[in-house]
Parts: C-alpha cells; structure tokens; sequence
C-alpha cells in the first residue's frame, strides 16, 4: 500500500489539504515544454465548510430540514452553542440518486486540460511547474427554494475548486484558489426528475461550461510563477 503524505496549511481565508501522491495526477503539457500536473479529487470536508462533496447527485426535501433542524438543535444543545444563524439547507443529508454520480471528472476535467495546455502554450515558455493544479468537486445538489410552499421551485446548485500552492511559496503559503459556483436555476422537481433527470444533466454540463470559461481568464492567478 502506498503511503501518502498529507500536509494542512491555513490561511485567514482558505485552509486546504494538500497530499503528496502520484494517484490521480495527470500531466498537462503544452507543445512548447510546459507541464503542469493537474489532481482531481473530492473536496475534503475540512475544505468544504465541513461538509462532505457530493458523489453523486443529492436531492433535500422539506422533510430533510425537519430531521436536519432536530438533529442540529439537540446538538447545539448538548455542545451549548445554539444558533438560528447557523442552519444551511446545503449541509442537510438529503437521499442520492446512485445512477448519477457526480460529473466534474468526466466532463469537465477533460477539457480543462484542454485549456489549460492552450494557456501554457500562449504563457509557459517551456516551464515545468512544480506543484499540482487541484481540481475539487464540492457540491452538486438539488434543494428546495420555500420550506412553506409544498409546489416550491428546486435549486440546481453546483461548486468546483481550483487551487495550487504557490510555486516560490513555502509549506505555510495560502493557496491561490479559484471557486465557481454558477448562479442556480430553479424549476419545480418534477421536471428536473424526468426523462432520467434530463434537465439536470443539461444545466449542470452548462454549468460546467461556464466554469470552463472563467477559468481561462484565471489561469494566470493561479499558474503565476
């Protein structure tokens, strides 16, 4: 068995994990030399406001906020640390639909690569970076708008990290980091469930895309040298 080497680093804003280990680095290299290695990887909790990713697509109900609030409020209450303020529909469990699991590694990883190679064949000059760009699927849930309205709208929500250590930074360096969190699109439940979730696979390869397009304008924040 492999031994993998974890290091946590903390900064004001951001704390990420980053772990030493060949699995699930590709490298990207451009024509003219340039490389970079790119992982990808789930978000861990401890990066992802102590949440879990998403492996597969969530759904949260209103029944989930009953038990999610019940669960938190006897918490809260054993802990001492009760508060209206903390509750997120987000970090309810919700059920998982097993035959769709989450799509950030089949769909966009791929062409990402793509961009990326084409950013360092414009800007790379031949350099090899040292550390890993991290590609961190986080979130992909379908959640309800209004816990009152029994026909309320469902919200698509979708959320992808990029991060890369510095290359002149040391162990202690924040990251630099990009987040895309698309704007969610609401529609009423039945419809993002027909046709085998049809509608849900559509947006979210749209989300996707606009992740894509923002990040070619963020390459140079994050590949800066």
């Amino acid at each position: 068995m492999k031994k993998v080497l974890c290091v946590c680093m903390a900064s004001s804003m951001l704390l990420l994990t980053a772990c030493s280990s060949t699995n699930n680095v590709e490298k990207v290299t451009a024509a003219n030399g340039s490389s970079i290695g790119v992982k990808t990887f789930f978000a861990l909790p401890e990066n992802n406001n102590n949440q879990y990713a998403d492996t597969k697509l969530r759904i949260v109900t209103q029944t989930n906020t009953g038990v999610g609030v019940g669960l938190q409020v006897l918490t809260s209450a054993l802990t001492g640390g009760l508060s209206a303020n903390t509750f997120s529909k987000d970090s309810l469990k919700g059920s998982s639909v097993d035959t769709l699991p989450e799509p950030t590694k089949s769909y966009l990883v791929p062409k990402a690569k793509v961009v990326i190679a084409d950013w360092l064949q414009k800007n790379g000059a031949g350099y090899s970076y040292k550390n890993n760009l991290n590609i961190t699927p986080a979130r992909w849930l379908l959640v309800y708008q209004d816990l009152a309205k029994s026909d309320t709208p469902y919200e698509l929500r979708y959320a992808v990290t990029f991060y890369k250590r510095p290359e002149g930074g040391s162990m202690f360096s924040a990251f630099d980091q990009f987040k895309c969190s698309p704007t969610p699109r609401a529609a009423p439940l039945t419809q993002w469930q027909a046709s085998d979730y049809a509608m849900v696979k559509q947006v979210t390869t749209e989300y996707m895309d606009d992740c894509l397009s923002q990040l070619n304008g963020q390459l140079t924040a994050l590949l800066k040298r």
